[in-house]
């Protein structure tokens, strides 16, 4: 029944993705193309990845810090799990990666799914904010299309209100609690229990919303964590020999990132492409074939490191796992 439902959607994306390719592709020689990624200098992909990594790290400890005020929890663990939401991300449909991402960190650290998967939320909501922020910020440098900055305007303005309203209800718990009871008196006991606590828990998440002091932290892991990722693109954009302003890998992060909102298949296949290609080439006149090469190889290591940091924090934690699931299965067995 959900498969059926979430069908359409599916079939959506794929149809985005395709479409994005097939713009991505307009005027492209693949002849032109492999000549690009024959011609680029690969070294540059030695500091890229250091600073993806260190970027990676960056985004973990901001992480542990939207837990608040719970503390303690493994830096490792939270590393791990993040990349394992990333893999999902990478390899499944649906952005399902975010629920695996909660799953993992509820696993292996003492706190709740539905706790860290608002963390999470509350960490996309910093992340549209800090984007559509830079965005702004270029606007006086670059000739920004003007398609993209008015929808990305709407959108962050859309974000703030949301966030707004997400602290204004974590500051009024108890306010939020009653409501809650009362709309959950219609379902039987054992639900409403249940919902009451997930609720609960929903409300521990937002709780960095309603106290600037760490929510100013974790707006400053933010900015140094996409710093990170701006160094990132400027590293491969250096390994084309595109010796552009430090505007071009900051608007390239900027597009790509605001395209991971748009429906498409697993990893944005075809729509950060098709961005990449497109505001290299009509904002900084990049010729085509090189800014393909650069979207081609940027993309496969954006999302082939968290793949290959996912599978080897799971492995590592096999036993774990096994232990887990014995325990699982145990239990439903000993049920009457």
């Amino acid at each position: 029944m959900l498969t059926t439902l979430r069908r359409p959607y599916l079939w959506i994306g794929v149809a985005v993705s395709v479409g994005a390719l097939a713009l991505s592709a307009r005027s492209l020689r693949i002849d032109d193309v492999v000549d690009a990624l024959t011609a680029a200098n690969y070294l540059w992909l030695f500091p890229a990845l250091a600073v993806l990594l260190i970027g990676l790290v960056l985004r973990a400890r901001r992480w542990q810090l939207l837990f608040h005020p719970v503390s303690g929890l493994s830096l490792g663990n939270l590393f791990g799990a993040m990349n394992v939401g990333y893999m999902l991300n990478s390899l499944l449909p649906f952005r399902v990666g975010e629920l695996g991402r909660a799953y993992v960190i509820g696993k292996v650290e003492d706190v709740g799914w539905v706790h860290a998967l608002t963390t999470i939320v509350v960490e996309r909501l910093l992340d549209v904010l800090l984007v559509i922020a830079l965005l702004l910020i270029l606007l006086p440098f670059v000739d920004e299309p003007s398609w993209a900055t008015g929808p990305a305007l709407v959108l962050g303005v859309s974000i703030l209100v949301l966030a707004t309203l997400l602290a204004a209800i974590s500051r009024a718990r108890r306010f939020a609690l009653h409501v809650v009871e009362w709309l959950l008196r219609p379902a039987p006991e054992r639900l409403r229990g249940r919902l009451r606590e997930s609720a609960e828990a929903a409300l521990d998440g937002f709780a960095t919303l309603g106290h600037p002091p760490v929510l100013l932290r974790a707006g400053g892991w933010s900015v140094i964590a996409w710093a990170f990722s701006s160094l990132y693109m400027y590293f491969v954009l250096l390994a084309f020999d595109l010796e552009l302003t430090y505007a071009a890998p900051l608007l390239v992060m900027v597009a790509t990132a605001l395209g991971m909102i748009v429906p498409s298949s697993p990893g944005a296949i075809g729509v950060y492409h098709a961005i990449a290609i497109e505001t290299l080439t009509t904002v900084f006149a990049v010729e085509r074939a090189d800014a393909a090469g650069f979207a081609l190889v940027s993309h496969a290591i954006f999302n082939l490191v968290p793949i290959i940091l996912g599978m080897a924090f799971l492995w590592s934690r096999r036993e774990s796992w096994r232990d887990m699931l014995s325990g699982t299965f145990s239990r439903s067995e000993a049920k009457p």
